[in-house]
């Protein structure tokens, strides 16, 4: 193991992190990757040297609620395991403990570890490529630029995408909400009446209890082997809705129509209401959260609800219409505030019923749409990944881009949905 750090060495500074950054802060985003051919590591490490020139936090370390950006560097490994080959290694899980990067989460909350960690598992005929970074530095958006970059810089020498540091880009935002300073300046109580009156959910004990069980029995990491969905049946289903109401529908509308469908009589939801619940990239969408912008800027929002018994058609066409109402201008502004402001207070409310999420029969669903990512931009000059396993987080769904060569979208259940 080796520390590598930042190539120009950058003062230290110390970097003040959101509200929304401190409430992913116990989070670590574990990414694997499977190669068909042998990466030049060399070549690898001084790229990721160049790299932190542009991402000091990544080499810092946790500091309060900020980072102390002192370029102790990302903690880095290789690995030979010559007698796997690449048909050795099962596509249907996370790969096993040995692949894994070595990530002390706990001391890195405390500030005496790494924030990011890379291993490198050389095969006889290809390469795992392991990834670990702490959630508090990056959320999916920030996190797959920032692997692309590497690997633009190790191909290329050149960035894609200049990563846009701004610890005041989330207080601005907050700053000038009536809202928000109305929440911040109140009671406990007068906050809570009005997050209740917007529909947010209390988190009660039962869902506390039901969540930690679940997890204690490892049922919330059953990872179901993907559905593949192809294009020209995405393309199909926005074409029957166009037809039949005139109207355009997206494609992630499509993909959870289809989800359901597939769930309905899986999960036992003839007859009942089902509440879906999407995770919102608030960069380009918020004043001052630009689309660059390193750090967390994503989360849930207010679910759809709608009738598990619809046709496809009418479900893709309903739950585009209520996402496009709960996206407008007014409502995600005040929506956004009321979010932050929950978080800054620490009051024990979400968007949707947890207890419905984590019952024995859940109604309440998470999805987590990835597609948006350039999850296959790792090519580091040795080829691209022939394989990206998805993020190890317990979303009840998620859309995962599907291997090159594939015209479609994987769909993964995990927890009681797989």
């Amino acid at each position: 193991m080796e520390y590598i750090t930042a190539f120009r060495k950058p003062e230290q500074t110390q970097y003040g992190m959101s509200c929304i950054d401190n409430v992913c802060k116990p989070l670590v985003i574990n990414q694997f990757w499977l190669y068909d051919s042998l990466p030049d590591t060399s070549r690898m490490k001084e790229a990721l040297a160049e790299l932190l020139d542009g991402y000091p936090t990544l080499a810092g370390r946790i500091s309060d609620n900020g980072i102390v950006c002192n370029n102790t560097g990302i903690l880095w490994e290789e690995a030979d395991f010559r007698k796997f080959r690449i048909k050795d290694i099962q596509r249907q899980k996370i790969p096993e403990k040995r692949f894994h990067a070595v990530f002390d989460n706990k001391a890195a909350l405390a500030g005496k570890f790494p924030l990011m960690s890379v291993k490198i598992s050389r095969l006889e005929d290809g390469a795992v490529l392991n990834v670990k970074c702490s959630h508090f530095c990056a959320d999916g958006n920030a996190f797959y630029t920032m692997m692309e970059n590497w690997a633009s810089l190790a191909r290329t020498g050149v960035l894609v995408r200049m990563p846009d540091y701004d610890e005041y880009a989330v207080r601005n935002a907050l700053a000038a909400s009536d809202v928000y300073r109305s929440l911040v300046s109140s009671d406990m109580q007068t906050v809570c009446s009005m997050l209740e009156s917007e529909g947010m959910f209390r988190i009660g004990f039962t869902a506390i209890f039901r969540m930690a069980l679940q997890k204690l029995l490892g049922l919330d990491r059953r990872l179901s082997a993907p559905l593949f969905v192809p294009e020209r049946e995405i393309a199909c289903i926005r074409d029957r809705v166009l037809r039949s109401s005139g109207r355009k529908v997206g494609r992630n509308a499509v993909l959870c129509s289809m989800a359901v469908d597939y769930l309905r009589d899986r999960m036992g939801w003839r007859g009942k209401t089902v509440s879906m619940v999407h995770t919102v990239d608030n960069r380009g969408r918020k004043a001052g959260i630009g689309a660059d912008y390193m750090g967390n800027a994503s989360f849930t929002v207010t679910p759809v609800s709608f009738s598990a018994d619809l046709p496809i058609e009418r479900m893709a066409l309903l739950i585009d219409e209520d996402l496009k109402d709960v996206l407008s201008h007014d409502r995600e502004e005040r929506y956004f505030a009321l979010y932050c402001a929950m978080i800054e207070k620490k009051l024990p409310y979400l968007p949707f019923d947890l207890d419905s999420a984590w019952s024995l029969h859940p109604t309440t669903l998470i999805v987590n749409n990835c597609l948006k990512f350039n999850v296959y931009g790792t090519d580091f000059g040795t080829g691209g990944p022939v394989f990206a396993w998805p993020l190890d987080f317990g979303d009840p769904v998620r859309f995962w881009p599907s291997p090159p060569g594939e015209d479609g979208v994987y769909v993964y259940f995990t927890g009681r949905f797989a």
